[in-house]
């Protein structure tokens, strides 16, 4: 997120339907168009907010720059006044995060091989429930954005894409056919985030106090179904884990279901280059670590 510079910012003036706000006094060119109906949303949404710098992105959301709560705040609109999402920054404080996001990171690898926290961003959006993006670095290594949901679960793991902005996590629309498996088989869920991906669709929620994350194909259907476990691996699951593999930490574990009728608990383990499928009677069988 872009530092905010007070000493150059104006008030923000209204006219009419049309509200005028420049980020320099003293470029003219700098200066951005909010209509009223962006403005009114904005002092609806965040009462009493002042100093607010607006900028215009290519791909035509108006966003408010602004402090609140001695943080920085950036809230993407559209045109017609709806707001999208809100990043908040939290730098690099951890406790400002949930405990529940704070154990969650703990667990990870970085945090056990002392990487160091860069970033950290609080990302709001409409229709979503709030995801919490960790940027780690360590010297030789690519730097690493890490998304976790509310129950601190690590969802996605990803080298880092220089989207300062967060733009690409604006919400897109979900297809219907999606919508509509979700609330047959998951009714009530919240939507962590949705991704199209090349080969078809990605779609993270959290349901009865557990994080999932489906799979579909081109057409919307069903592939994959992924529930995190992590925290409440089945005890005769563990039992042959740790049999079969002494002294081994377990990393991460998911329930996998397939539409071909499969499943089965895949285990990754610490410093081990495969992964362990386990099936309900503790069968193991080494996969290619993916």
């Amino acid at each position: 997120m872009r530092t905010i510079d007070f000493l150059k910012m104006t008030a923000i003036c209204a006219f009419g339907a049309l509200v005028t706000t420049s980020c320099n006094d003293d470029d003219d060119d700098d200066k951005v168009q909010v209509p009223g109906v962006v403005q009114e949303a904005f002092s609806q949404k965040y009462a009493g907010v002042q100093h607010v710098e607006w900028e215009m992105e290519a791909n035509g959301y108006l966003v408010a720059e602004f402090i609140k709560d001695s943080k920085e705040h950036d809230a993407w609109y559209m045109g017609d006044g709806t707001w999208m999402m809100t990043e908040v920054d939290h730098g690099r404080d951890l406790t400002a995060l949930p405990q529940a996001v704070q154990d969650g990171y703990a667990l990870t690898v970085y945090a056990q091989q002392q990487w160091t926290v860069d970033d950290i961003d609080e990302i709001q959006r409409k229709g979503y429930e709030t995801i919490y993006k960790i940027e780690v670095e360590k010297a030789g290594q690519p730097d690493h954005d890490l998304y976790f949901d509310v129950a601190g679960t690590l969802f996605r793991d990803v080298q880092d894409q220089d989207d300062d902005r967060n733009e690409g996590l604006l919400p897109g629309q979900m297809p219907a056919e999606i919508q509509a498996y979700v609330d047959a088989n998951y009714a009530g869920a919240m939507v962590v985030d949705f991704e199209k991906e090349r080969n078809g669709y990605e779609l993270d929620i959290r349901h009865g106090g557990k994080s999932i994350e489906i799979r579909f194909d081109s057409s919307y259907n069903w592939v994959q179904t992924s529930t995190d476990c992590k925290r409440d691996i089945p005890a005769n699951i563990l039992a042959a884990v740790n049999a079969a593999y002494p002294g081994k930490v377990i990393d991460d574990c998911d329930y996998i279901e397939t539409a071909a009728g499969e499943a089965y608990y895949l285990i990754d383990l610490d410093n081990y280059d495969k992964d362990l499928k386990v099936t309900a009677d503790g069968a193991i069988t080494e996969v290619i670590d993916y």
